[in-house]
């Protein structure tokens, strides 16, 4: 087993050589300096919207009221910025080895949960791009902290790139986009749906009202960066 690990290692490495999301130095997802020149969010934080305090810019107000918690690793901007650029739309998808210990960490402060839910793409999205980067995220961190990946929900139509849209056009976007899957039981539970970034929360709001209404009592979010107004002085 250790033996096709390394293996698989080696091919990975081949067709998708490491390099610094920053700098693009070869051989790291992050070298130590670019890591430096952006840090990640730290407690204390907002016990709702999960912006650190030091940054008196809580997003509390802004955050739909459908998402019980928000936590990320950091502001969309510098080097996490261009590395889930590079993760979600060239191809580099081996960036969730790095990716996925950093959202491990986010979601420890979110547990216990019932489930982790990734947002799910449209069947035609998931066809152009190959593979669902917030499924990937959640399939790293399930195993890493121990808690199931439920695919409980489903894309039934297709809608614009949320990043093309301002902030009112981004909810009608993902109004009725989403879907209970069948016989899926989760009266009373709780869980952490998992995003590359969160921005005005609109369709994240959409799938977490699609668990509410059938019955989950609490859902909170995890992503791996947030747009907030203070990130670009970081």
């Amino acid at each position: 087993m250790k033996s096709l690990s390394n293996v698989l290692n080696f091919a990975t490495e081949l067709v998708y050589p490491r390099h610094c999301a920053g700098c693009r130095r070869r051989g790291t997802w992050l070298c130590m300096a670019c890591d430096a020149d952006l840090p990640g969010f730290t407690p204390p934080l907002c016990a709702g919207c999960g912006v650190p305090a030091a940054l008196r810019r809580c997003q509390c107000d802004s955050t739909p009221s459908d998402l019980s918690r928000v936590r990320s690793v950091g502001p969309y901007a510098g080097w996490l910025r261009e590395a889930i650029i590079r993760f979600k739309y060239e191809g580099e998808w081996a960036r969730a080895e790095h990716f996925g210990p950093l959202l491990a960490q986010v979601v420890l402060d979110l547990v216990p949960s019932h489930g982790l839910v990734p947002v799910p793409l449209h069947p035609r999205r998931y066809r152009q791009r190959g593979f669902n980067q917030s499924r990937l995220l959640a399939e790293h961190v399930g195993r890493l902290v121990d808690i199931d990946v439920r695919d409980l929900l489903v894309r039934q139509r297709m809608t614009d790139p949320q990043a093309r849209l301002g902030a009112a056009a981004r909810v009608v976007n993902v109004e009725d986009a989403f879907a209970l899957r069948r016989d899926a039981a989760i009266a009373g539970q709780d869980f952490v749906l998992i995003d590359d970034v969160i921005t005005t929360g609109s369709t994240l709001a959409a799938c977490a009202k699609v668990l509410r209404d059938a019955g989950a009592r609490e859902v909170s979010v995890a992503t791996l960066a947030r747009e907030i107004e203070t990130a670009s002085a970081l």
